[in-house]
């Protein structure tokens, strides 16, 4: 019977001791970063536009190239200012923004980041309102996988109170 106890323990201490080893491995290939720090950066930078929504994209890097895409409905009567930073990629990602959906038939780009841009921080202002699609082109890593990630931050300004300004400021002018 104390055979069968000590098995027994020695059983749950091996189970324990492997269950441990094999969750320090699988948290080592999440990707890590600071999300929140770079969502404060880029909203640094939408003044004069008032801070909209963001969007945090894991990126992984396989052994090959691939494609993300995400959806960005804009509204009309709203200026719009995009940021994407990419400040904690460990290879850049280029940014591709297209008017209708990969599974579209004649979209055409509308805004592609370019490799030359200095800086990990890319701002792009449509000059329309609509639909976009922006597409995160990620390269192939180099030997073992990687990963990061990017933070997009969307900014708004509505275009009418700036035009109700205007046309009060006009007012006054014009009754002086």
């Amino acid at each position: 019977m104390k055979k069968i106890g000590i098995y027994f323990l020695l059983a749950a201490f091996a189970f324990t001791a492997i269950s441990g080893t094999a969750e320090s491995t699988s948290s080592e290939s999440e990707v890590k970063c600071n999300s929140k720090a770079l969502k404060k950066e880029g909203i640094s930078l939408l003044n004069p536009y008032y801070y909209s929504s963001s969007k945090v994209n894991i990126i992984n890097y396989g052994s090959e190239k691939s494609r993300k895409e995400i959806e960005v409905p804009l509204f009309r009567g709203e200026k719009y200012r995009m940021i994407f930073n990419k400040t904690e990629l460990p290879k850049d990602v280029e940014i591709r923004i297209y008017d209708k959906s990969d599974e579209h038939e004649g979209r055409t780009p509308v805004f592609t980041s370019t490799k030359d841009e200095e800086g990990k921080l890319v701002i792009y202002e449509p000059k329309k309102a609509k639909r976009l699609y922006v597409n995160y082109i990620i390269p192939p890593a180099e030997g073992e996988e990687q990963g990061g990630c990017l933070v997009f931050i969307l900014g708004y300004q509505l275009t009418f109170v700036t035009d109700a300004e205007e046309s009060e400021s006009q007012t006054e002018e014009a009754s002086e």
